[in-house]
């Protein structure tokens, strides 16, 4: 019987510690401060307006967007700390993790813009639909694993305006877009600030600063895949982009 009991007492304690070790994991937390974002947008107005459209004014319009960045950064797994899992792959300290990310953003939302033509101070707010998509790749000292990861959700924002001659502005957006999956993108925070200045009655160019911040929770109710690494990609950098007007 003593025998027995101490074989139990072993096996229970063994499992409680795989679990304990299984449910931790070391995040995976990327900053690259020096990407290059470029971005191209086409809104439609709804009704007639004199004068160009590419000049700031107040509309309700459709606008769809598509934004893009490539960057990288360096993770030190120290020893001691937990793994990270990712991509099927358990990455253990201590090692340097060499992780490249891609990331694409599509959204189509309503916008209302307002832009008195006495003063130069303006709003707006826009609503829609996104789609956002994030490849991730990490390159460890032995091992190399690969996911992309997709959400689909919807989009909010709010920004504002400041003219300063007909056809140029300053204009300042922040958006947020949360998705239905935590295994995907789960949820994307973006800040701009841009010059924008019209090229001809229905395009602009803008020249800015922009940053992002992307996560996935990797939370899952199936156990055997609750222990990956949440991740977090942040990048931030000049903001380029191109804009039609109709």
């Amino acid at each position: 019987m003593g025998i027995q009991f101490r074989a139990i007492l072993a096996l229970a304690g063994a499992l409680l510690l795989a679990g304990c070790v299984g449910g931790t994991t070391t995040h995976i937390d990327l900053n690259d401060s020096s990407v290059v974002i470029p971005t191209v947008r086409m809104s439609v107005d709804f009704g007639d307006r004199p004068g160009p459209r590419s000049h700031p004014h107040t509309s309700h319009a459709v606008e769809l967007g598509l934004s893009s960045a490539t960057g990288s950064d360096t993770m030190h797994v120290p020893a001691g700390q937990q793994p990270i899992v990712f991509g099927g792959e358990v990455f253990a300290a201590p090692q340097d993790v060499r992780a490249e990310f891609g990331f694409r953003f599509v959204e189509l939302a309503y916008r209302f813009r307002y832009l008195p033509e006495n003063r130069g101070l303006g709003m707006e707010a826009l609503a829609g639909l996104a789609y956002a998509q994030l490849g991730l790749r990490l390159t460890g000292a032995t091992k190399v694993a690969a996911e992309r990861l997709d959400g689909t959700g919807v989009v909010v924002g709010l920004g504002g305006l400041w003219r300063l001659w007909p056809s140029g502005s300053i204009q300042l957006r922040g958006t947020g877009f949360a998705s239905s999956t935590s295994e995907g993108v789960s949820s994307v925070a973006r800040y701009e600030i841009a010059f924008a200045q019209a090229l001809g009655r229905n395009a602009a160019v803008r020249l800015g600063y922009a940053g992002w911040d992307v996560k996935s929770r990797r939370e899952d109710d199936d156990f055997s895949n609750s222990n990956r690494s949440p991740i977090r990609v942040r990048f931030s950098g000049p903001a380029l982009g191109l804009e039609l007007m109709f």
